[in-house]
């Protein structure tokens, strides 16, 4: 309770408990200049009356008051509601304009990432490409190699057991065939080499 109504409140019943107190002095007939005319009336009834009154008064006022601030509250909290409903909308409108920019955003980073590999695809492609080229070229010089370095062994060989027949030959005294009547009877041995 406000500091007011318990005042007069309080004023009240001391003044009902003056009264109760003083009942006989203040219903004593006295004569009362009212400024217009003079009567005759108990003057404790009439400035008790006075008080009742101005306290009834002031509490009416503070009633009025208090409605009016109930008023202006529930105006307040139907301002603060709609306030509060333009403020959610603006949110949700924000947050809509922000997910549309992370979608665009996301979008936008995705093609971009699918493009770098995209060229990453056709980079590294081209590398295995000539990577291929390469072996391919590395392994026909191979067998290339291969191959001569066969016919000169195949060769080497040849030429090694012409040799090795002569000293035989040599050793024996000339009674060894002639090498290439030795190949053909053996099957044709350089040419199995």
């Amino acid at each position: 309770m406000k500091l007011r109504g318990i005042l007069i409140t309080l004023l009240l019943a001391l003044a009902g408990i003056f009264a109760a107190v003083n009942w006989a002095t203040l219903t004593t007939t006295l004569p009362v200049n009212l400024l217009i005319r003079r009567i005759d009336a108990p003057v404790g009834l009439v400035l008790l009356a006075t008080v009742v009154a101005v306290a009834l008064i002031g509490f009416l006022l503070s009633l009025l008051e208090r409605a009016d601030q109930l008023r202006e509250i529930r105006t307040l909290e139907r301002r603060l509601e709609r306030t509060r409903e333009k403020l959610d909308k603006q949110q949700a409108r924000d947050m809509d304009d922000l997910k549309d920019a992370m979608r665009a955003w996301g979008e936008s980073l995705e093609q971009r990432i699918d493009g770098r590999v995209e060229r990453a695809e056709v980079t590294i492609q081209d590398a295995i490409d000539r990577a291929g080229e390469e072996d391919g070229r590395r392994f026909a010089e191979l067998e290339s190699r291969v191959t001569t370095v066969r016919n000169e062994l195949a060769a080497d060989v040849g030429e090694a057991e012409d040799t090795l027949r002569r000293m035989l030959a040599q050793a024996a005294g000339g009674a060894l065939p002639h090498p290439s009547e030795g190949s053909q009877e053996d099957g044709g041995g350089e040419g199995n080499a």
